[in-house]
């Protein structure tokens, strides 16, 4: 047997091993670049068989030559595709299927030229230079990210090009040394790829481990420690009476509960960083931050007396109003208290702390729902949502409709109250839609329905306001059924639901719309009567037209 087959055995045992390597290595990470580095050197390994068993049949065969030669580019195509791959470099399908289209018409062009065998080989080990050639370039660019290793296998792509064109094309060394080296890089270069593959995955395995073990003493949301961690510290400084006086800071959100029911909880999170950024920036750099809870932080201030703890504490509130980045007021509800005393208890001193945190909660807690809402329906007239003027038209004609039906006090106040807020919702709606000048299409007209719902979770979240949140999700129901959000029909919506769907048809039908014109007093009035029984309550709809002519009238 000759040297050059036996070399070609001895490549093909290694070549099996690879295989297996790839097979062990396939059952566990089932990765694209796998199935590819293995079929593309399983390709390889059947040509070398044919070329190490079956000599005679390549070199008299044309078409099982040519076949070979196709196949050998082909299986050379994939494993560059599965490094570029492995390497995170874009390079899609589309690109690789164009090289290997364009190399095969090359190939036909070549053979159709009548190019000799030889010739047909130069060809196809010149393309698989030039592929080698750029995966190697690849490598060592991204030797940044993936380090020595791959600059070590992106020079020992090049240097296998290079020695395989000096030694058998230019000087044409007939000996075996050059073909065995070729050999070896080409099998060395594999094997590195699947070490770099390995040391990717055990650096992966280190990221993970060492991402679990911040988290357990880390809040992944804003990056402070955690409660446990605080717990932790609160136990261990219990003992150490070297950092006396020693002070801790307890706070509560004000309005997270609001911002995320009625702006989605993605919001309600940026809230929560931006609380935890400006307590950060309110502390010192020995103090320990936490977030102690949901919506709840928690600082231990170590040799720290009360007065300079309450300091901190104006700082952080102070730096909430400076900080706002929309016109719902950030605000936090902050308790202190300061152990001076080595024998005191600091778990008590916290309790004590978390106390006076609900006590001042309780008081800061109402003024901020009471100011997000105010600021929620002035947002809708600065938004041009609602004009100033249409809300002041309601709450006259809702004043004026309550006492005609003789509504006692609590009645009165809550028409006026849900007149006042009955488009709230809008707040949540894309500005595109609310503000639109034509009609809308079908998947808007979906989103706009959508604002009495969010109106309604408005109401809820205020607290203030959550009498009227039926009233608000109601007010776009017909009296025979056909209205939204639930079909309701008759006197199973609410009364004021029923008022408001009046007065708001009303003002909308006599004032300019960008898609309508403003119909007269008559016309809208007119409009209302052939609509009772339908779209309103038809023992209603007397009741206000009367009203509305005898304010005409008078």
């Amino acid at each position: 047997m000759q040297t050059s087959a036996l070399l070609l055995i001895a490549s093909l045992g290694a070549i099996s091993v690879l295989l297996m390597l790839y097979v062990y290595i396939f059952m566990f990470e089932r990765r694209l670049f796998l199935g590819l580095w293995f079929i593309g050197w399983a390709i390889i390994a059947f040509n070398y068989s044919l070329d190490a068993f079956f000599p005679n049949l390549l070199r008299q065969n044309c078409l099982i030559l040519f076949l070979s030669l196709s196949s050998y580019f082909y299986a050379n195509l994939l494993i560059s595709w599965g490094t570029l791959i492995f390497l995170k470099i874009k390079a899609g399908i589309s690109l690789f299927l164009r090289v290997g289209i364009i190399w095969l018409l090359f190939f036909i062009f070549f053979l159709n030229q009548n190019w000799s065998d030889l010739q047909m080989i130069k060809y196809t080990y010149l393309a698989v230079f030039a592929l080698s050639s750029w995966v190697g370039a690849a490598m060592i660019k991204s030797a940044k990210r993936y380090g020595k290793l791959a600059l070590f296998l992106g020079l020992l792509n090049i240097a296998w090009v290079g020695n395989t064109v000096i030694f058998s094309y230019i000087l044409k060394m007939p000996q075996m040394a050059p073909y065995i080296v070729s050999h070896t890089i080409l099998l060395f270069n594999a094997i590195g790829l699947i070490q770099l593959f390995l040391k990717e995955q055990k650096d992966e395995i280190g990221r993970g481990l060492a991402h679990i073990t911040y988290l357990t003493f880390h809040d992944e949301l804003t990056g402070l420690y955690n409660k446990t961690y605080f717990d932790k510290k609160i136990q261990e400084l219990a003992k150490n009476n070297d950092c006396l006086p020693i002070s801790l800071l307890v706070g509560d959100m004000n309005g997270l509960k609001f911002v995320n029911d009625v702006f989605g909880h993605q919001d309600g999170d940026n809230w929560l960083k931006r609380m935890a950024f400006i307590i950060q920036q309110s502390c010192r750099q020995n103090d320990i931050i936490a977030r102690w809870g949901g919506d709840e932080f928690a600082v231990i201030l170590p040799n720290t007396d009360k007065e300079t703890a309450l300091d901190i504490g104006h700082k952080i509130n102070a730096a909430c109003k400076s900080n706002q980045e929309t016109d719902i007021l950030l605000s936090i509800s902050l308790g202190v208290a300061t152990k001076t005393d080595s024998k005191a208890d600091l778990s008590k001193v916290l309790k004590e702390a978390e106390e006076l945190m609900y006590e001042i909660k309780l008081i800061e807690g109402k003024k901020a729902r009471w100011a997000i809402a105010e600021i929620l329906g002035k947002l809708l007239q600065k938004k041009d949502y609602e004009t100033k003027e249409h809300i002041e038209r309601l709450e006259s004609f809702a004043k004026e409709f309550a006492r005609i039906l003789n509504f006692p006090k609590e009645n009165f106040n809550n028409l006026v109250q849900a007149t006042n807020l009955h488009d709230i919702g809008k707040i949540g709606i894309p500005e595109d839609i609310v503000l639109k000048k034509s009609h809308l299409n079908e998947s808007e007209w979906f989103i706009m329905k959508k604002h009495v719902e969010i109106g309604y979770r408005i109401a809820h979240a205020s607290g203030e306001f959550a009498h009227l949140a039926d009233i608000i999700l109601y007010h776009h129901e017909w009296w025979n059924g056909q209205g939204y959000p639930q079909g309701l029909k008759e006197e199973e919506i609410p009364l004021l639901s029923r008022i408001i769907s009046i007065l708001d048809a009303f003002d909308v039908m006599t004032h300019q719309q960008p898609y309508k014109p403003a119909k007269t007093i008559n016309e809208a009035l007119h409009e209302l009567c052939l609509k009772a029984g339908t779209q309103f309550d038809p023992t209603l709809v007397p009741i206000f037209i009367k009203m509305m002519t005898d304010k005409s009238l008078s």
